[in-house]
């Protein structure tokens, strides 16, 4: 298929696009990319999620049904024992459940033959009245893992065959808007300016416009315009250089520089009026030009006539009407069948040109003036470098708080996960005290036995409860003081320890929790968040830098009063920083894990604020394989005039 012919076609059918058949394919990639990774790190969790129920039902019936089953059990009461056996194998994730007491065999549920998942717990019956306690069977609990693979892999496939449905439809709906919005006028502009001819211009090019797929005066709108503005320049151009063209003709004859031709032996055979009159020559006289007596010292011109080869660079002081000029002689050697047939050149008047030499040596004497100026936009140009890596800092900032927020959460997640377990302990307990009061069934040792679940449960509920409170006031203190820059009174070990708590989801990763030693009544009047913002900076520079190779990974900070200062001692077990490396560590954008995470902004962060906002001291001591050592100094009432700024 011929260009044309593809035009034609790619103005009405949208699969020959070929940038919106590479937009599509690109999206299709990256839509199919993404989505199989947001599918498997779904089924990721959905897998670990699984299990871990499993897991936390047998764990359920290891801890609250076991002693029920005993007690049943103990007292031979075989009918109450299978019924809470049916009752149990009824929950979700368990399959089969076998209690075992000497000769006697108790089972309910089916048992999984392929794939199974399976725990035995022993049966220890508690006797409530000497608190002896003695194992009188074993129950064994049994979870079906392939019915949690099937599910898996079933979700699986629905979620990536609707992702597939929908990226096509999205596709294909974006091929159909871009033919229309912008492939037809990108062709149609194509096809304008193929078929156009400078000599006979055609009318303006108009686009055709669909309300509904575009806005008004759009890019492409912009772009046909811009073709008109150039398509009318191109014909005002292509006149102006036919007008030049007759021009230059014109010029030609009547040009100051010389224009000539000579034969093979020398003589000239054409000079251009200009030189017919400097040299006072007649047009029908063809003299040698090296015999010409303003020639009579052009040696230089006269060796080149002789070489016959092109020359160039040729200059020759003349003298005419007892002026010297000086002229620039270059010349082409003719061949024909190799055989030499005259020299055609031109000789240009430079004698402005020397005089112009003398008026450089002027302008040499404003150097120092331009390089002022010069000088003057390099300084702006550091002015916009500093803005820039301002924004920079403060977008690292922005991203270490995100990472926080989203360490806290999973770190939250733990104890109200252990909280729900409890309550869900505590109403299985309710509900069977109720059911037995109902029943007339409620037996001392039951109700005890039931109440000691309940206030278990309850101590660990209130437990958990109390830590993931304490995880999220420590986090809202170490957020709010890490975004703020206010002056305040503040303990710096309270600040401290919490800034340490919020950090524990990435210490654990080492894992290394750092020790904060010092006295506990220091008080600062100054600006926490950018106390915190400092610490958590060297803290996440040790867990990211310094512990690849280290097995017992440790972090000291220490705190001490020295005058009106603080004194805060920073300390790692790493690998060290070798001393050619001490200074270009705190250089902005210096990193050692270039292409792996590394921004190389933190510790020139925790520098700059150490000095412009603390008005304090940073010392580094470290050597390779011995850990680093920052010692930090800071005046303990910040100046009224810094907090300010």
């Amino acid at each position: 298929m011929s260009k044309v012919q593809q035009y034609e076609e790619s103005i009405h059918n949208p699969l020959f696009s070929r940038i919106g058949r590479r937009i599509v394919l690109i999206m299709i990639i990256i839509s199919g990319v993404i989505t199989l990774f947001t599918t498997l790190l779904q089924l990721y969790w959905d897998y670990d999620k699984e299990f871990n129920d499993v897991e936390q039902r047998h764990y359920e019936i290891q801890n609250v049904h076991a002693g029920l089953l005993s007690a049943s059990l103990w007292s031979f009461d075989m009918v109450l024992l299978q019924e809470r056996l049916d009752g149990l194998v009824n929950l979700p994730k368990i399959d089969f459940l076998e209690v075992r007491s000497d000769d006697y065999v108790f089972n309910a549920g089916r048992k999984v033959k392929e794939r199974a998942i399976g725990s035995r717990f022993p049966l220890i019956y508690q006797n409530p009245l000497d608190d002896t306690s003695q194992t009188i069977g074993t129950i064994y609990v049994e979870s079906d893992a392939g019915q949690i693979y099937q599910q898996l892999i079933r979700q699986f496939l629905i979620t990536l065959t609707m992702n597939a449905i929908k990226t096509t439809l999205v596709c294909t709906i974006i091929l159909m808007v871009f033919h229309t919005s912008v492939n037809r006028r990108i062709f149609e502009i194509a096809k304008y300016l193929r078929n156009y001819n400078p000599r006979h211009p055609a009318e303006p090019l108009a686009l055709a416009h669909s309300d509904w797929a575009m806005e008004s005066e759009d890019e492409l709108d912009w772009l046909g315009d811009e073709t008109n503005r150039i398509t009318t320049s191109v014909t005002t151009l292509y006149r102006n250089i036919k007008r030049e063209q007759e021009r230059f003709i014109d010029f030609t004859h009547v040009s100051s520089d010389w224009l000539w031709e000579t034969d093979h032996l020398g003589r000239l055979t054409f000079c251009s009026e200009a030189m017919l009159n400097a040299l006072n020559l007649n047009e029908n006289h063809k003299p040698l030009l090296s015999e010409l007596e303003a020639f009579s010292h052009a040696n230089q011109l006269k060796r080149y006539l002789l070489k016959k080869q092109d020359f160039s660079r040729c200059e020759e002081c003349i003298t005419l009407n007892s002026m010297a000029l000086y002229f620039h002689f270059q010349a082409i050697a003719l061949y024909e069948e190799d055989q030499f047939v005259g020299f055609r050149g031109t000789a240009l008047n430079i004698t402005d040109l020397k005089r112009t030499q003398v008026e450089l040596q002027t302008l040499n004497q404003n150097l120092e003036h331009q390089v002022a100026l010069r000088t003057l936009d390099l300084k702006q140009s550091m002015e916009q470098l500093q803005q820039t890596q301002e924004h920079l800092v403060e977008s690292e900032k922005l991203a270490a708080l995100g990472g926080l927020v989203a360490g806290v959460a999973h770190e939250v997640n733990t104890p109200l996960g252990i909280a729900v377990t409890a309550s869900s302990i505590i109403r299985d307990a309710t509900r069977q005290l109720n059911q037995a009061f109902s029943d007339q069934s409620l037996t001392s040792t039951q109700f005890a036995q039931l109440m000691q679940q309940m206030t278990d449960s309850s101590e660990m509920l209130e437990n958990n409860l109390h830590r993931a409170a304490k995880l999220v006031r420590d986090f809202k203190q170490t957020a709010v003081d890490q975004i703020s820059e206010s002056r305040s009174e503040f303990n710096v070990k309270q600040v401290l320890s919490a800034l340490i708590a919020s950090l524990h989801p990435e210490t654990r990763k080492v894992p290394v929790t750092p020790l904060l030693e010092g006295d506990e009544r220091l008080e600062m009047n100054s600006l926490p968040g950018v106390l915190t913002q400092i610490v958590s900076n060297l803290i996440l520079n040790s867990v990211n830098h310094a512990f690849a190779e280290q097995a017992q990974p440790s972090i000291v900070i220490r705190l001490d009063q020295q005058d009106e200062n603080i004194i805060l001692h920073y300390s790692d077990n790493g690998c060290g920083v070798d001393e050619s490396l001490h200074q270009k560590i705190f250089e902005p954008f210096f990193t050692s894990k270039r292409g792996k995470g590394g921004s190389g902004l933190g510790l020139n962060l925790a520098f700059n604020l150490i000095k412009q906002k603390l008005k304090g001291d940073l010392h580094l001591a470290s050597a390779p394989g011995e850990g680093v050592q920052f010692t930090i100094t800071l005046p303990k009432e910040l100046p009224l005039n810094i907090a300010q700024e």
